[in-house]
């Protein structure tokens, strides 16, 4: 329909029927948010350090997150949340973007009392991580003097969580090939290395969870198509970063951003590409944009590790260019559950389809 006389495009993206369901679907409006911190993180990094980590941490990484685990909450529980909480809790996050402080815990504090009670009545008490997980965010909000370090390690034992289930079912999935069978002591192990070293710090433990990590991925199937292939490169960034932090011969600060930029980001984006894959009858297909602003959020990695931080900060504006051009024109069509879940159907035991 053409615009009425004195409606103005710009009007017209304000208006509810250019968003259709857009809060019907958790992941829309949080990762809208997830996308929008990331391009102004980086505006931060030379004024105010401090800002532009927690912008980066708890505003890209914990609207991210928000949005993946609401996503996947039905499947766990049958259960999903309303418009209207959806919308409570981006004003939460908005909220803590005004005032940084303890603000910011109120979006955990809520994503958490989300969570809970769906598991709880479920009883799928294996997921009780899950709300835990912003239970310890909304926890390290309130606590600005931990370590520099601490949060985003705190982000990595939830890669290695949520990555050690959804990248085999995912690659399984892709390929065809059956998944290695469940090994309960390797899929804690990593994790539970990561966090100790909040608690008895000791770079082994890092060390040991990036051998444990290393372990667990020899054990998929590898060779995917683009769109399954795109988690892994985020995996070995874990893995490499989790063992350079182990080691005095590398600058801390290389360490770190390899663990934020390449781990975490690019786990969020391969995630999110997930969203704009086009969808046949048995698989999704990548699409090319994904592909390049993969590529470059990946070279803007390599750029900060060689300390060219004007072209890692040109490479990143670019791979998150591209994915709010593609989340706005995600956001205009009618709402579809994105794949965060892959099927498990190809387990040795040939049990029941489960979610990660």
């Amino acid at each position: 329909m053409s615009p009425t006389a004195g409606e103005e495009p710009v009007f017209q993206f304000l208006q509810p029927k250019f968003w259709p369901g857009f809060w019907r679907t958790p992941h829309r409006p949080l990762m809208l948010c997830s996308v929008l911190a990331a391009l102004a993180g980086p505006m931060l990094a030379g004024t105010d350090p401090q800002l532009h980590a927690r912008l980066l941490i708890f505003g890209f990484a914990g609207a991210a997150i928000g949005a993946y685990l609401l996503t996947v909450l039905p499947g766990w529980t049958k259960e999903r949340a309303t418009p209207a909480r959806i919308g409570l809790l981006t004003l939460l996050w908005v909220l803590g973007r005004l005032m940084p402080g303890p603000v910011e815990a109120l979006y955990f504090i809520g994503l958490s009392a989300t969570l809970a009670p769906a598991i709880l009545r479920a009883g799928v008490y294996s997921r009780l991580w899950a709300p835990l997980a912003p239970a310890l965010l909304a926890l390290a909000t309130l606590l600005p003097d931990l370590p520099t370090e601490s949060i985003p390690l705190m982000l990595a034992a939830l890669i290695a969580t949520v990555g050690a289930r959804a990248l085999p079912a995912f690659l399984a999935s892709a390929t065809g090939h059956s998944q290695p069978a469940d090994n309960l002591a390797l899929y804690l192990a990593a994790p539970l290395l990561i966090l100790g070293t909040a608690v008895l710090p000791h770079p082994g433990w890092l060390l040991l969870a990036g051998l444990v990590l290393l372990c667990q991925m020899l054990r998929w199937p590898l060779l995917a198509p683009p769109l399954d292939a795109m988690l892994l490169p985020p995996w070995l960034w874990l893995i490499t970063s989790l063992s350079m932090m182990a080691t005095s011969a590398v600058s801390p600060s290389f360490a770190l951003h390899m663990l934020t930029i390449g781990a975490i980001s690019g786990m969020i984006h391969a995630f999110l590409s997930r969203i704009f894959a086009l969808r046949t009858a048995s698989t999704l297909i990548a699409q090319p944009a994904s592909l390049i602003a993969a590529a470059a959020l990946h070279a803007a990695t390599f750029a900060r590790l060689m300390d060219s931080v004007p072209l890692a900060l040109v490479l990143w504006t670019v791979c998150w260019g591209i994915t709010l051009i593609q989340l706005i024109n995600h956001c205009r069509r009618p709402p579809q559950i994105p794949v965060f879940v892959g099927s498990r159907k190809n387990r040795p035991s040939q049990t029941k389809s489960t979610r990660p």
